[in-house]
């Protein structure tokens, strides 16, 4: 054995084969030892390359906190727990877009033209009825207000944004879609008919469903082209809003490839393009209100159209369908919501990890049908290419 004192035969042709084999064993473990080290330095290698590209995500984590955080004028604490910053106009997270750094938008901004909503709710209150409210806040004129993001919610949003809508594809079903512990019950436009629209509408039931950790339960209405889309709606989402409460959320999904554009999908104001005009209402606010069985029941109004003159994508919210805010057509890819959308969809959405059961949808309960104990989206409409509202029925729903 090697490290101890061995005898050599004095036979020559023993010896010979002796030393042959004494020096096989000695070769043999000369390339174990060499096949550890280069082991450990590959290990050593890996573990580098894990620790600087953690260090890359750190730092670009906070760089991204820095771009979305920005010095507020005013700082409103919420019942809540929320913290939003009032931020100049001009300093909005949007307008850090490379495509909107020579924009000539401003605050005073509203839209050219409003199409005619329809809604069927008018006297609803007699029978159980009525409209959900969100809590305005006092920013002063000329600044909006952004919500204060902590790291641990944009670690969440980045990763939720992934697998929020893994299915763009308007060629493909979304109701077949249970892909990465995503359930959709949805109804929708159908595919491949040849219609354009200018943008839809929904009124729908505020829920509170439960839901913990990185799951999330919600309602939406989604405008699409191509690749692109965009929704708003209302959201049960702990991971991101840091409680339990229901949310009003946005959600934008662009595919232009602009290199210095790394994030192009994500909730709210987290990537850079909806750009805000009011300075009393936040894009995601508490909904104050919740519906309860047998009542009464609370709606909240949504509405996106595209401005004939503009092309703006403008987002209209609540009883009074206020003008929020917009998508700029500039930051869609010319394949998508540069244009005309081709798909319009409403309804429920859930997510919950891989091998975890999912949160509930709505109200949790089997429908009835009766709108005063289901959770429901009503008067969905869509606009068309004339600019005319039309009910969701008689666009080949």
């Amino acid at each position: 054995m090697l490290g101890t004192r061995t005898n050599i035969p004095l036979d020559p042709s023993k010896a010979i084969a002796f030393i042959a084999n004494l020096s096989h064993i000695v070769l043999v473990r000369i390339a174990r030892m060499e096949s550890k080290v280069v082991m450990l330095l590959l290990f050593s290698l890996l573990c580098q390359q894990v620790k600087s590209s953690s260090s890359e995500d750190g730092l670009q984590i906070e760089e991204e906190l820095r771009r979305l955080n920005k010095a507020a004028v005013k700082t409103i604490q919420t019942e809540y727990g929320d913290t939003y910053d009032c931020v100049d106009f001009y300093k909005q997270p949007a307008f850090d877009h490379p495509l909107l750094k020579n924009h000539s938008f401003h605050f005073d901004m509203r839209p050219s033209f409003r199409p005619k909503r329809r809604t069927n709710l008018e006297g609803s209150a007699a029978n159980g009825i009525k409209s959900a409210s969100i809590m305005r806040l006092d920013c002063p004129l000329g600044t909006v207000p952004i919500r204060r993001t902590s790291k641990e919610e944009l670690i969440a949003a980045r990763t939720q944004a992934k697998v929020h809508d893994p299915n763009a594809d308007p060629n493909t079903d979304p109701n077949t879609e249970e892909a990465h512990g995503l359930r959709l019950a949805i109804v929708r436009t159908k595919f491949g008919s040849g219609k354009k629209y200018n943008g839809g509408g929904m009124v729908s039931s505020v829920e509170m469903p439960w839901a913990k950790g990185s799951q999330y339960s919600g309602g939406q209405i989604k405008i699409q082209s191509g690749p692109d889309f965009i929704q708003a709606g209302w959201m049960v989402n702990p991971s991101l809003y840091s409680h339990y409460q229901t949310h009003l959320f946005l959600f934008t999904k662009v595919n232009l490839g602009i290199a210095q554009f790394a994030f192009n999908t994500c909730f709210n104001a987290q990537c850079p393009g909806f750009v805000l005009v009011r300075s009393d209402h936040p894009m995601d606010a508490v909904l104050h209100n919740i519906s309860k069985a047998p009542g009464p029941v609370y709606t909240y109004n949504y509405f996106i159209y595209r401005d004939p003159t503009s092309g703006l994508w403008w987002l209209e919210l609540g009883e009074d369908y206020t003008a929020v805010g917009f998508w700029p057509r500039v930051i869609f890819s010319g394949g998508g919501l540069c244009d005309l959308a081709t798909y319009v969809e409403w309804g429920g959405q859930v997510y919950s990890p891989p091998d975890i059961p999912s949160p509930h949808m709505g109200r949790s309960t089997m429908p009835l049908p009766n709108i005063m104990y289901d959770a429901s989206c009503q008067d969905m409409t869509t606009i068309n290419e004339n600019h005319d509202t039309e009910a969701a029925g008689g666009t080949g729903v």
